[in-house]
């Protein structure tokens, strides 16, 4: 009896503890992204370096972005690692290589940016440097998602990952704010300002990690025999086959993401069309934290107490509202366009809430490594609606890119009532 009492107390310590960690590195990790915000700051610092709207859209394929289903460089790797890691108990040591891998990537490129100031070596080392820490993201997604999985009831992730963002979001509007102080400083000129952005996402997803390399893994039963690859993508392709719902998932997660079409081009329109100032951008950063922050209290609540089908979509019709928000905004009266990205704030982290827990729910323990890698390598696709939004835009207007954004989301949501409630 007294076993069993110490294995349960030592059991919730673990989850104390690993809540706790994983508290610390969402906060730490969204407030330090918000210095370098990749749908504000890196747009508007990219296209300081070249007037090209297409290359712009490159970018955003490729480097990952808060809210984004899939980039190019995030993609690639994760149904290869998960084919190597459903037969090991011990995820987490090839999640510190990556984390490791990702924190050093910001402060190569903070150095970078500060010491140079050739526009075409920065634009490829930028492109270079942050294309390898979206890809380590795709190497450390399917360890992470998995260790989560484990570590955390499903009865309560909803309160996890929206408590992560309801702090992180905190730290991000004042990272925002700090944002805006620098960038409207005269003083300090281009690029030194974006550099001292940088070096500040660098030290403060230095430190999240060290809290998530501090999380102690669960230990689950696995598939005992390893596989070759080209087994185990065959296998995958019959659990995808035999899941009719997963597909349905898929498929809905898949257009939503076209509301990525529109995401890096938004704090652009704004300079380009509405003539906002530089330091406007570190607003519109808080304005998307403040959305964020707001909604997470409604999205926990419905993803633990109702059901995270719901959640995706009430997400969506918020997803739907932003482009439309855009093209509402006037220039006589251009400082609504906070609206924009208060509205993408909700969307981006209910998405996120939605998407993840939905996609936990309902993969088998067994197959979560799968499951989660089909997930990613089925939206590869999707990570070409920036640079697809970029081409658009190039040959038509904001306009034109606006309402066809709207289109792909108003079809995911009609979609979404074809989804099972998940639990």
């Amino acid at each position: 009896m007294k076993s069993n009492v110490k294995t349960l107390s030592e059991k919730n310590g673990k989850l104390k503890w690993n809540f706790a960690m994983g508290l610390l590195h969402g906060m730490l990790f969204t407030g330090g992204m918000g210095f370098s915000d990749p749908n504000t700051v890196l747009p508007i610092f990219i296209n300081s370096l070249t007037n090209s709207k297409v290359l712009l859209g490159l970018f955003a394929s490729t480097i990952e972005a808060r809210g984004s289903f899939s980039r190019l460089g995030s993609v690639l790797p994760q149904l290869f690692v998960a084919s190597k890691l459903e037969n090991k108990p011990h995820k987490k040591p090839l999640l510190v290589m990556a984390i490791t891998i990702r924190a050093l990537s910001w402060g190569a490129l903070a150095g970078l940016v500060f010491f140079l100031n050739n526009s075409q070596f920065l634009l490829l080392s930028s492109f270079l440097l942050l294309t390898l820490f979206t890809f380590m993201g795709g190497v450390a997604n399917i360890p992470f998602m998995d260790i989560w999985g484990k570590a955390i009831p499903s009865h309560l992730r909803g309160r996890f990952f929206g408590y992560r963002q309801i702090f992180g979001g905190l730290l991000a509007i004042g990272a925002g704010l700090v944002t805006k102080q620098i960038l409207s400083n005269k003083e300090i000129i281009f690029p030194k300002n974006f550099a001292f952005l940088f070096f500040l996402t660098f030290i403060f997803i230095s430190f999240s990690y060290l809290a998530l390399g501090s999380v102690k893994e669960p230990i689950e039963e696995v598939h005992k025999d390893s596989i070759k690859f080209g087994q185990f993508l065959r296998k995958a392709i019959v659990t995808l086959k035999s899941d009719r719902n997963y597909q349905k998932f898929l498929l809905v997660r898949f257009l939503n993401g076209a509301g990525s079409l529109s995401l890096p081009f938004y704090v652009i329109y704004a300079k380009d069309i509405l003539k906002i100032s530089l330091g406007m951008v570190g607003i519109f950063i808080s304005a998307q934290m403040v959305g964020g922050l707001l909604s997470n209290f409604l999205w926990s609540y419905i993803s633990d107490y109702i059901g995270n089908r719901k959640v995706i979509q009430i997400s969506l019709i918020t997803s739907l509202l932003t482009p439309i928000a855009a093209l509402l905004v006037s220039p006589n009266l251009s400082f609504l366009f906070i609206l924009v990205f208060v509205s993408a704030g909700f969307c981006i982290n209910g998405s996120r809430i939605g998407y993840t827990n939905y996609l936990l729910d309902v993969s088998p323990a067994k197959k979560r490594p799968t499951y989660i890698g089909l997930n990613s390598t089925f939206l590869a696709p999707a990570a070409f609606f920036p640079l697809i939004g970029g081409v658009v835009l190039q040959y038509t207007s904001f306009v034109y890119l606006f309402i066809l954004t709207a289109l792909f989301i108003l079809t995911s949501f009609l979609l979404s009532f074809k989804l099972e409630e998940s639990r």
